[in-house]
Parts: C-alpha cells; structure tokens; sequence
C-alpha cells in the first residue's frame, strides 16, 4: 500500500476596496483617451494611447529573497497581457509537484492455520465499493437580457445583469481592435474586446455607481470613444458573480475541465477537500510552459481546456483552469493578478467556502489538513515546506486585478 503525503498551501490576498457612488443615468459620447487613461474632447487634433490595463494602487509588501520561490533562486522575465506591465518575472520549474511515498509492506502472517482451522473457518472477501457516480453540475451561465444596454456605433453594453455582478460587452466595428473600459469609483479595469461580433462577459468589483465605455482603434495604440454609459447597481452576493463564466475563465457545461472537476470531485461532499482534490490534480499533473512564457503575446487569454489538453502552462493558465474547475463545482472562485515578492508580476486564486469565507494567507484551515494556494509556485518548486511558508504570507502577495 502506498500514502501520498501531501502538503497544500494557501495563497492569496486582501480583497479590494469597495467601490461607491449613487449617481444613475445612461447617454452616449464620442472622443479619445490620453495616456492617463482620461478621455479628452472630441475636438481634439490627436488621441493618445490606452493602456491595455490601467494599473490601480498596489500595496508594497516586505521583501523576500527570490530563492524563496525557485531552487535555483533565478527568475524568467515572462507576461501576462493585457496588462499594462509587459515584462513579468516568475519562477517555476518545469517539473509537477513531488510526491513522498512511504511503503507499507503487507503485515506477515506469524502463525500458520492449523487443519482443522484451515477446513472449518470460513473465508469471506469483502465486496469492491462501487465508484462515486461522475455527475456533471449545472453551470451558472451568464445572459445578456438586452433589457438595459448602451448601444450606438458598432458597439453595445449589456448591464441587464449587473445585479448578477457581470456585464456583457460586443462590437461590431471594422477596427483591428477594441476596448471596453469598466469604471467604478477610483477602481478601473480596460479589458480587450474581440472583433467579429463575439459577445464577451465581465465581472463587475462590487455594488456601486459605474461608467462603461467601448472604444475602437484608430491607429496604432490609439483608440476613439464608440460608446459610454452610466448606471448603478446594488450586487445581490458578493461572491455570486465568481462563479460564472467570464473572458477569463471561460467554460461551460460541454468543456473537458468541468468533466475533470466533476471526476475528482465524484463523491466528496465538502468544499475544502473538493478545492483540495483540485489543486493537487493541476499541481500533480499541469508544468510550468517556459517557452510559452518567453514567446507570449500582449492580449494572450487563458483557456481552461487547452491548459488541461496540454497540461502546461503559465501562471495566468493555472489560475485560470483552477477557478473554472472550482466554479463548475458551485465554489466561488477569483482569478487574482498583482505582484509576489519580489516584484514578480504574477497570478493566482482566492476561493470561499461557507465555512471559512474567502481564503486568504492568514487563514489555515487546520482542522481540514489542507492550505490552498498559488498553483503556479506549489506545481514549480521541489522544497513543498519553504515554498509553503513563502504562499502563506500575505505579505508576499499584493492584488491589482480581480476576475
């Protein structure tokens, strides 16, 4: 008989600020976006450039030595596009996590049965429990309703929704690319849009007064104002919306991931050890893609099932196969991007259970025996105990963006 030990982690940080506002109201303009991201009259001659994604305050955390996340205390410059950071060190080896085995030989028999004991007791097998039953859940698939929207040239915003906490976004422009920019409070989030008419959802941050706005490229890095709209929106559950699917974390009821959650999590009934069986299958089997990492390109989306068809990736892969494998399990889930010590721009989970709310580093669910955490680092690194220590302190770890 073999034991696996197993030691999870837990990764993640504190949750943003809540956005506010009770101002309401719809309307459409047209202009351009400066380099701070601010929109600028239509009368203006030039528009500058829109970051891809507008970075929001980040909190500084202590310094850690880079060793902490490698072997080899080396760091690859790689990139998570669509982001206004186009370099992004992370360290990872291509080797899945090792697993300790400890043989337990079969207890030898000390004393032989006797005749008589070998013709008058009876033997009996005791009967193969029957495999937990695989069933595929129902998946929370977001709408577009088309009872609220902001439309105008080539472009519609969906907010029937927003109470759900998504969005729903197309264009249908000639423009080789397009933009939507999500706006609440001093919270902003710029995410690309595809072209050809493809709807696409996104998460909202929290209840709260919004502006949307759709832009269309122009030339080069600069993009014209299509649409923009304001509404306001009281979000039913703060967690509802992280289990959706959205840009990010895209699956449904027919993809090969929620087949595979569903298989490991066939007959568990507890959050905590589903997340568990979870993590340990994209840590056990999903490597860390180097080449991928050194040849990304600005605007790269993650996709939960080439992920698990490849089993590889990079950390914005893991985090997006992890959240769409706990979603379709009913377990929200967040694809967390921010910085890790040192100055790693990186990606990673938080998850809630009922029990113990959103999961962060501070919280070490004991009486489980499991710490969930930051795939992408647990999968990289040979020393399970340090890296553990180092996923477990939030102050390693600071969020700029949740999806």
């Amino acid at each position: 008989m073999r034991i696996k030990k197993f030691i999870l982690l837990l990764s993640l940080c504190a949750m943003l600020s809540s956005c506010g506002g009770n101002s309401s109201g719809n309307g459409t303009s047209s202009g351009n976006i400066s380099d701070t991201g601010q929109i600028i009259s239509e009368n203006t001659e030039t528009a500058s450039e829109i970051p891809s994604e507008t970075r929001i305050s980040e909190t500084p955390a202590p310094h850690t030595e880079a060793s902490t996340l490698s072997d080899t205390g080396s760091s690859e410059e790689n990139d998570i596009p669509g982001t206004e950071t186009s370099e992004i060190r992370e360290t990872a080896s291509e080797t899945s996590a090792q697993v300790s085995e400890t043989e337990i030989p079969d207890v030898p028999q000390t004393t032989a049965p006797t005749a008589a004991e070998t013709t008058t007791t009876a033997t009996t097998t005791a009967a193969p429990k029957p495999p937990a039953e695989v069933v595929i859940p129902k998946i929370n698939m977001p709408k577009a309703d088309g009872s609220s929207v902001i439309s105008g040239d080539n472009a519609e915003i969906d907010y029937s929704n927003a109470a759900e906490g998504y969005i729903s976004a197309v264009y249908n422009g000639s423009a080789a690319a397009a933009k939507i920019r999500i706006q609440c409070g001093d919270t902003q989030y710029n995410h690309d849009l595809s072209v050809g008419g493809k709807r696409e959802f996104f998460p909202l941050m929290d209840s709260g007064s919004y502006t949307v706005s759709v832009y269309e490229q122009f030339s080069g890095n600069k993009y014209a104002m299509l649409i923009s709209g304001d509404f306001s929106v009281n979000i039913k559950s703060s967690t509802g919306m992280y289990l959706y699917p959205n840009k990010y974390v895209d699956f449904d009821s027919n993809s090969k991931c929620v087949r595979k959650a569903a298989e490991l999590c066939a007959g568990l009934t507890d959050d905590v050890e589903k997340i568990a069986a979870i993590f340990t299958f994209i840590t056990d089997n999903v490597t860390y893609d180097k080449q991928l990492a050194a040849t990304v390109q600005s605007g790269y989306v993650p996709y939960p099932d080439n992920t698990l068809a490849s089993k590889k990736g990079i950390c914005y892969d893991y985090s997006s196969l992890f959240a769409a494998m706990c979603r379709s399990q009913g377990i929200p889930a967040r694809l967390v991007i921010g910085y890790a010590e040192p100055d790693i721009y990186h990606a990673w989970n938080e998850v809630y259970t009922d029990e113990t709310g959103w999961i962060t580093p501070e919280l070490f669910l004991k009486n489980k025996g499991y710490n969930i955490a930051d795939a992408t680092f647990y999968a990289g690194n040979s020393d399970k105990e340090k890296i553990s220590e180092y996923i477990s302190d939030s102050g390693n770890y600071s969020a700029v963006y949740r999806y």
